[in-house]
């Protein structure tokens, strides 16, 4: 078995938590989301201006601290991975974070969560979690930022 046969991603979610049943060991994802909301700094700034308070905005309006979810198999020896957020106007890259795994059995299904840094949401736009393998796409969760209606 060569090492360098591609892993198969089964999922890539990004959610408020990522659980574990202590007793059966499964994944609980919970809040799976693919869009964030937000308002410009402006307008928030002007609330503040008129009304000396600002709305706290309903839930679904902010990544918070959110965690990727992924489920990968074929995986054969030690392997190199990365999750990396890019905002897809430009390509650029808004974090990254590499990670191995070891595995000795490619019929194994390997789940993990990881914990992700709040998500940008500045700007309008479409970004994308991509989890990469030797630097080559297995598959990406599209995230839509856009304008909180006023």
């Amino acid at each position: 078995m060569s090492p360098n046969v591609k892993p198969k991603l089964q999922a890539l979610l990004i959610a408020d938590h990522v659980y574990t049943d202590d007793a059966t060991g499964k994944k609980i994802v919970a809040g799976v989301f693919h869009q964030v909301m937000f308002r410009p700094q402006s307008e928030v700034q002007a609330e503040l201006e008129q009304t000396g308070h600002v709305k706290v905005p309903v839930a679904g309006y902010s990544s918070g601290s959110p965690f990727a979810f992924v489920s990968i198999t074929d995986v054969r020896g030690e392997q190199a991975f990365a999750l990396r957020y890019v905002d897809l106007s430009d390509e650029s890259v808004k974090f990254h974070a590499s990670f191995k795994i070891q595995c000795e059995d490619p019929l194994q299904v390997i789940d993990l969560s990881f914990p992700l840094l709040k998500l940008p949401a500045d700007k309008p736009g479409t970004f994308a979690l991509e989890l990469l393998w030797n630097d080559e796409p297995l598959g990406s969760c599209r995230v839509v930022v856009a304008k909180q209606p006023s």
